[in-house]
């Protein structure tokens, strides 16, 4: 019994154990099933390409495609068996696949890339990685980024179109700069030349004011309107150099002292004595805040005072190196700005009120201003109340510079060129007679020797015969532009320095002058190798600052108020005494000059003249601007007579005296005989 019972048991025990390998097996072969119908619904439900793809010999072998959405067209693996990839894709996207393989493979990490292919006749583009899963196997998973890279594509044609109508426009506005600077040079120019005439009497300085007042406005205005698009577009650079605050604040005070004084209010400028002389900071974009923020004042205020305060400040985190706070504080008694307006003060185009009936203006200063100062490191505020003012506040963050003199523009007038200076040969090169002549007004008077151009041919033509000291170059002319033509000459003046027989001129200064505000065309004018550059509308101190700078010329100047006091003082008139003090040899040329009408001579002679004789240069200067040569023959004609009649008379008064010798003789003798 227990010999049968035994194999039953067993029998029973090993069944036991089957069925639960069985339900086992079930069990594996169900979570198998589901684990494989979600492995398959995860890649059905992948977007991407997913690849295994084998090394053989160094060189790519078969591929395995995965079943997801994108390679359902290849649902059987006998479809890719023994398939490698150069009998799916051209002989170039294998050798990019095999280089970028090998690269997974040596270095046994995922790489990524874009690569694109084409179905049907379009362009599909993917993203790659590659992830070695052995030594000579990849997965290979890319990811159809064709949208993406179509967004990009569009983006980059929108950037491309933004860019090349913010160039259009950057074009159009420095063409509308040069179109309203040009005529504004000649206008402003010539009305500056006839204010500075002392004939010119009181009623017509009046007009020449209004002029000179309008064109600065409609400069202002041009001004305004450029900078606002150079901000916009993200052009506006500091130009950080040494500059005098004293002097930028003592200037400042000086040109706003007339308008408050018409307006009989108070400008104070208090200045903290810790404010430091020297500074390094943008001269231009400083001046510009404050003359604005200033004459804001000026314009709103009836009553009162205008106040400028500068103060140091404290300092903050930054990374220039032991920088300095400066904070300006404008104050005035004003009519004051309403709460609600203060939220947009500082947008462009927005005036307040006030600001609207005034009529003046284009809303743009304030913004501009709020720029500037931010781009130098600071920000600006305000509080007002109505009916009491308002103080703008603004601090800037600059750096302490050495205590060396600095080149100042004289607020004096020029009256002439100082003595014992050689002769210097100024070349004016522009298409624009009306700038040609408005420079030569301006300068020959002085003494300086001038000849012009036309165009650049023109102008290298004179330069290379004449050897002129500095040029005044215009950069925009027909046949050939300024950028040629000084190119050309800097390229001769090199070739000469190579040739010693070459007699060319060894260094001519070369000034550009420019209707165009845009940095990079000022750049532009330093590249082609200008030696510097005046904006147009230009003023004459600007002129003569530049002759200074680049050749040390020396001025005489008029008395400060001088222009003032002559308002309405006639061109003098020239007297014998005025010229008696002068040497004959001398007079004798002026005379030869005059009968010639040589006003170059002329020019040349009235720089001996001592500068102790300042009103004889100046009725001399005037006399020969005016083209006045027969007064001056007159006077010069009377004293070369008194000198060649004088020595006669003197022979005849001697001979008398002989004769009265000789009588008186004869009778002393006679009487001696009685």
């Amino acid at each position: 019994m227990d010999l049968v019972d035994c194999p039953e048991c067993q029998l029973r025990n090993l069944t036991q154990q089957l069925q639960k390998e069985t339900s086992k097996r079930k069990l594996l072969e169900q979570k198998l099933r589901t684990s494989e119908a979600q492995m398959r619904a995860v890649f059905e439900a992948m977007t991407d390409v997913v690849l295994i793809i084998n090394l053989h010999s160094n060189q790519l072998g078969s591929i395995k495609i995965l079943p997801t959405k994108p390679n359902q067209t290849h649902t059987d693996d006998t479809d890719v068996i023994s398939q490698t990839v150069e009998q799916f894709f051209h002989e170039q996207t294998a050798q990019l696949w095999l280089e970028k393989v090998r690269q997974a493979l040596d270095l046994q990490q995922t790489l990524c890339f874009d690569y694109n292919l084409f179905r049907q006749g379009h362009q599909v583009w993917f993203s790659a990685s590659i992830s070695p899963i052995s030594n000579q196997s990849v997965l290979w998973v890319a990811r159809d980024i064709s949208d993406r890279k179509q967004a990009e594509i569009e983006l980059q044609h929108a950037k491309e179109a933004a860019e090349a109508a913010n160039k259009a426009k950057s074009q159009f506005l420095a063409a509308m700069s040069h179109e309203l600077r040009t005529p504004l040079n000649s206008i402003l120019g010539f009305s500056q030349i006839m204010y500075d005439d002392t004939s010119c009497n009181g009623e017509n300085r009046e007009y020449l004011d209004i002029i000179n007042r309008s064109g600065q406005h409609l400069l202002q205005l041009i001004n305004d309107v450029l900078e606002m698009s150079k901000i916009e577009a993200g052009k506006i650079k500091l130009n950080e150099k040494k500059l005098d605050l004293y002097s930028l604040l003592d200037s400042l005070e000086d040109m706003l002292r007339p308008k408050a004084a018409a307006k009989k209010l108070t400008l104070n400028f208090e200045r903290s004595p810790s404010v430091p002389q020297h500074i390094i900071a943008d001269e231009s974009k400083l001046r510009q805040v404050l003359l604005n923020l200033l004459s804001n004042a000026l314009k709103f205020t009836q009553v009162g005072s205008v106040t400028l305060r500068v103060r140091m400040g404290q300092a903050r985190q930054t990374k220039i190196s032991n920088p300095q706070f400066l904070i300006f504080e404008v104050e005035d008694t004003g009519s004051g700005i309403a709460s609600e307006e203060t939220n947009n003060l500082f947008e462009a185009f927005v005036q307040t009120e006030t600001g609207k009936r005034s009529q003046e203006g284009t809303g743009l200063g304030l913004a501009i201003s709020r720029k500037f100062v931010q781009l130098m490191g600071g920000d600006i505020t305000v509080n007002s109340v109505v009916g009491k003012g308002s103080i703008f506040a603004f601090d800037i963050q600059v750096n302490l510079a050495e205590m060396t003199q600095l080149p100042q523009l004289s607020s004096q007038r020029v009256k002439c060129l100082a003595p014992d200076q050689p002769i210097y040969r100024l070349l004016i090169v522009d298409d624009n007679q009306d700038h040609r002549q408005c420079l030569i007004k301006l300068l020959k008077p002085l003494g300086f020797e001038i000849q012009q151009a036309e165009n650049g041919q023109q102008g290298i033509a004179i330069w290379e015969s004449w050897c002129p000291h500095i040029i005044f170059m215009d950069m925009q002319m027909p046949i050939m532009d300024g950028y040629e033509a000084t190119r050309e000459i800097k390229r001769r003046e090199q070739s000469s320095w190579g040739d010693r027989e070459n007699h060319l001129p060894s260094h001519t200064k070369i000034i550009a002058l420019t209707a165009y505000a845009f940095e990079e065309q000022r750049q532009a004018m330093i590249s082609a190798g200008c030696d510097d550059f005046i904006s147009k509308p230009f003023s004459e101190e600007e002129i003569f600052a530049q002759l200074t700078k680049h050749l040390g010329v020396r001025y005489i100047y008029f008395e400060p108020g001088i222009v003032n006091q002559n308002k309405d003082v006639k061109s003098g008139s020239l007297t014998p005494e005025d010229l008696a003090k002068m040497p004959d040899a001398w007079i004798q040329k002026l005379h030869t000059a005059a009968k010639e009408c040589n006003d170059e001579s002329i020019l040349q002679l009235l720089a001996q003249i001592p500068t102790q004789f300042p009103n004889l240069i100046q009725v001399l200067t005037q006399l020969t601007y005016n083209f006045r040569f027969d007064e001056i023959i007159k006077v010069t004609d009377l004293l070369v007579k008194q000198k060649v009649e004088q020595p006669l008379h003197l022979l005849q008064k001697l001979q008398d005296v002989e004769r009265h010798q000789v009588k008186v003789e004869r009778l002393l003798s006679e009487q001696y005989y009685y």
